[in-house]
């Protein structure tokens, strides 16, 4: 059982180093200690430090501190930040070696308060407050510094940076560093921050539900959130618009040859890593055509189809080799691909079955009723040729049913309706979704549950349904709809849509591939390594979480790639340390994030206005909808940043 010996975070103190707990608290507490792992003797971030050893020394880790943000992260724009952790290193380098006077003492406490006063952003800001903790409750280890220098140990220092924005992103990637880049208009730059850990900045650029922005320190001080998502965006247009070629240098593939079932979010990025690590990847694709359900899922008027394929191509141009209308199942075994020489196998299959209604009518082949909000979609983006009628009717609350009901409008519906059983406040769909549907005209029928399709001779005519209202919370947290007996009613319509959910179709495995399942039909992997209960086999995505969004997937199969490196080259696979820090910085700073101390001007005024095509000339066409930012535009917003970002540092044994 992990002990804690000291801790300063935020407000709290706790002091368990001389027997006598010495315990100060105001609003906040301390981040659990069973998120540590064991070999962690000591955690310094923005927020404060925790020490776990009682052999801890606070000197040689607030000097590994200082070096870091010297080396990777101090942004060099204000004079403070740069002079100011430079001197302090200088002085705790000679200290580290014997070379160094009491009186240093008093330079490091001024220049503590002058860091965390004057430093324009919390990188710098946090040394200081961190320099001041050491003076204050560590001051026997400067002393001893100062007599007799220190010699290195055998503790290790593990860095990274956090911020509130980079820790709700599933791909952790470094959002301010990025958003910077943009200040500056270093567009490339930008991009290549991106895909360090993300490979499809088009994309996610405009899909993406952007947790990020609910998590902006900007925010949540009043203001309206920085648009993240949007200018990931503006960085890949800027690449694509000027016609760039991505900065990627081919590896020699000289690995283990791996396949990757499904050419969705969680098998690209799964191929783009594991070829950046030099492996031959194969994936095998059941549709005609790359991206899943981003391919075949999502309208064009929000995700055009020749940034997807751009941003495919150039996956393609690293060496992947993707062969397609190649179904898992049907066409090939897991057990063929181990007899074809791959040596490890990544299930990225999706969830691309339709959750149905429930309703008896669906099974009797009425004319205007469809099977799903999935199967709508796919089969439209293939091609095939698909009629809705003059009043379509979509049954649910998230951006799927939005995207029926847009495309519906698009396909000629003079009216269409989306009914949902709970309320507004409780869909999942992104509000931005729901705004431009209203403008769009479509209306909304809330607490509403369809029970009967209405037919005349095979063709559907309306839809019952009846009114409902919210009970007791369900297992999700949100209250569970209930039916109000006697509020029947009849809804006119010729089209049904439902799209209340979607599933992982996993029909083509068999006792024989040794896979588990969970009880809600998903493929069971362990968290930490992403193998599945066969050896070799790996999966990640929507088919082992449920349908959640394309940067889960993303953030999945870059996991799982990472995992799949390991097992091919070791035989074994185990978390990185790379990923137990991010895993450790996610669950300490999910509810125990950093104090926002960063000093920037808010802009007034409201957000920046993105160019959208307007309502009367977008429902004739799938053309896109939002051009996003213009130049200027990207550089206000990019400028709001308040570089909330700070480093969190571990001291291992």
């Amino acid at each position: 059982m992990k002990r804690l010996r000291f801790g300063r975070w935020g407000s709290v103190l706790a002091d368990h180093r001389h027997g006598d707990e010495i315990t100060r608290r105001k609003t906040e507490s301390l981040p659990p200690l069973a998120s540590f792992p064991p070999n962690v003797i000591a955690l310094m971030s923005g927020k404060g430090l925790l020490v776990f050893d009682n052999e801890f020394n606070f000197v040689p880790m607030i000097r590994e501190y200082l070096a870091q943000i010297q080396a990777k992260y101090c942004c060099g724009k204000c004079i403070t930040g740069i002079k100011g952790s430079k001197i302090v290193s200088v002085i705790l380098d000679k200290m580290m070696q014997g070379g160094s006077a009491e009186s240093d003492l008093d330079v490091l406490s001024r220049m503590a308060d002058i860091l965390n006063d004057a430093a324009k952003c919390s990188v710098c800001q946090s040394a200081g407050e961190l320099l001041k903790d050491g003076l204050t409750f560590f001051r026997d280890d400067f002393l001893d510094a100062v007599r007799n220098g220190i010699s290195e140990n055998s503790v290790r220092y593990i860095g990274n940076i956090s911020a509130p924005c980079m820790n709700t992103c599933p791909c952790h990637i470094n959002i301010p560093g990025y958003v910077e880049m943009l200040q500056e208009l270093r567009y490339e730059e930008a991009l290549q921050i991106i895909r360090e850990e993300m490979p499809l900045p088009g994309i996610t650029g405009r899909i993406c539900p952007a947790p990020c922005e609910k998590a902006c320190s900007v925010a949540n001080m009043g203001d309206v959130a920085i648009p993240i998502k949007t200018l990931k965006r503006v960085a890949a247009d800027y690449e694509m618009l000027h016609a760039i070629e991505p900065p990627f240098q081919r590896v020699e593939l000289n690995g283990k040859p791996i396949a990757i079932v499904g050419a969705g979010p969680a098998g690209l990025a799964a191929a783009y890593y594991l070829n950046r690590f030099g492996h031959p990847v194969t994936v095998f694709e059941a549709l005609p055509i790359p991206g899943g359900m981003v391919g075949v899922g999502i309208p064009p008027y929000r995700q055009p189809r020749d940034v997807l394929q751009k941003e495919i191509v150039q996956i393609q141009r690293l060496g992947v080799e993707f062969r397609f209308k190649a179904r898992l199942g049907k066409d090939f075994t897991i057990q063929d691909l181990f007899d074809q020489g791959f040596k490890s196998v990544f299930l990225g299959v999706g969830a691309h079955k339709s959750s149905a209604l429930a309703l008896k009518e669906e099974k009797q082949r009425i004319k205007g009723v469809f099977s799903g909000g999935i199967d709508f979609l796919r089969d439209l983006n293939l091609g095939k040729k698909i009629q809705v009628g003059e009043n379509a009717i979509i049954a649910g609350g998230g951006n799927t049913a939005i995207d029926c009901a847009r495309t519906c409008l698009r396909m000629g519906a003079s009216q269409v309706t989306v009914v949902y059983r709970r309320t507004e406040r409780e869909m999942p769909a992104d509000l931005e979704e729901v705004e431009d549907s209203r403008e769009e005209g479509i209306k909304f029928l809330f607490l509403t549950q369809p029970v009967a399709v209405l037919s005349e001779n095979g063709r559907m005519t309306g839809l019952r349904c009846i009114r409902m209202e919210l009970g007791e919370p369900d297992r999700s947290g949100r209250r569970r709809p209930v039916p109000v007996e006697g509020t029947e009613f009849d809804l006119a319509g010729d089209t049904l849509i439902p799209a209340i959910g979607q599933i992982a179709d996993l029909e083509w495995l068999s006792g024989d591939d040794n896979i588990q399942f969970s009880r809600k039909g998903a493929i069971k992997v362990d968290p930490v390594t992403m193998m599945t209960s066969r050896p070799g086999v790996f999966a990640a995505g929507d088919a082992v979480s449920g349908p959640l969004t394309v940067v889960h997937g993303l953030a999945g199969g870059k996991r799982a790639a990472h995992m799949i490196h390991q097992y091919v080259t070791t035989g074994s696979c185990k978390a990185t340390e790379q990923q137990w820090m991010d895993d450790l910085i996610a669950n300490i700073e999910k509810d125990y994030g950093v104090l926002v101390t960063a000093r920037s001007p808010l802009r007034e005024g409201g957000k920046v206005v993105r160019n959208k095509l307007d309502v009367h000339d977008r429902i004739g066409h799938f053309l896109e909808v939002d051009s996003g930012f213009t130049q200027k535009g990207s550089f206000i917003e990019a400028s709001r940043c308040l570089r909330c970002f700070h480093l969190i540092l571990a001291a291992v044994k």
